[in-house]
């Protein structure tokens, strides 16, 4: 087994105790969430997927953000909890609409300075992935729709590029997108907005 199957590997298990953690709203997700991304970074680089290792740049920063803020929205309530909250339509189609527009620009970027095969694909996945942990972080409900599409377009880009490890995790990660968008709108129910 070489090294880059020994970091895959390592990564994805990371990966999926970070998923399962945060669909249970336990903090220690994050610490998962920076390990499997740093990890993460690696196996980008040997793919030739430069965007994605960035991206995992950014979701180390966000780890570290995650966990403060939790830590301080903890700290801060009477309940010790951490509230669910969602965004407003409006917000939701603005996101959208610049997350298109900034997918189209990186995308060729990408497409011009790189040796990318998918540079529009890799550039829409990232862009929405920066904008979903934000609001992962924030405990926006909807966070978990934006993962399953985002997720289940993974699938396909790690299958082109040969990394079935992850096309699994994306596989599983999408599957269980489901159960935390409904574990988190229980709680968000439960608090009566």
């Amino acid at each position: 087994m070489n090294i880059f199957k020994i970091i895959e590997i390592s990564s994805v298990v990371s990966g999926l105790l970070y998923v399962v953690l945060i669909m249970r709203q336990n903090i220690w997700c994050w610490l998962f969430g920076i390990v499997s991304s740093a990890l993460y970074i690696l196996s980008c680089i040997h793919a030739k997927l430069y965007l994605e290792g960035g991206l995992n740049f950014y979701y180390v920063a966000v780890g570290f953000y995650g966990w403060f803020l939790w830590l301080q929205k903890n700290r801060g309530t009477g309940d010790k909890t951490f509230k669910v909250s969602e965004w407003r339509v409006f917000l939701h189609i603005t996101n959208i609409l610049v997350c298109i527009l900034l997918s189209i620009v990186l995308g060729k970027v990408e497409q011009y300075y790189t040796d990318s095969p998918r540079p529009f694909f890799d550039a829409a996945i990232t862009v929405f992935s920066f904008s979903a942990t934000i609001l992962e972080a924030r405990k926006i409900l909807s966070a978990w729709i934006y993962w399953f599409v985002i997720n289940g377009a993974s699938i396909v880009l790690m299958i082109d590029r040969g990394m079935n490890g992850y096309a699994i995790l994306s596989a599983v990660t999408t599957a269980l997108c489901v159960k935390g968008y409904f574990d988190w709108r229980k709680g968000y129910w439960a608090q009566g907005i």
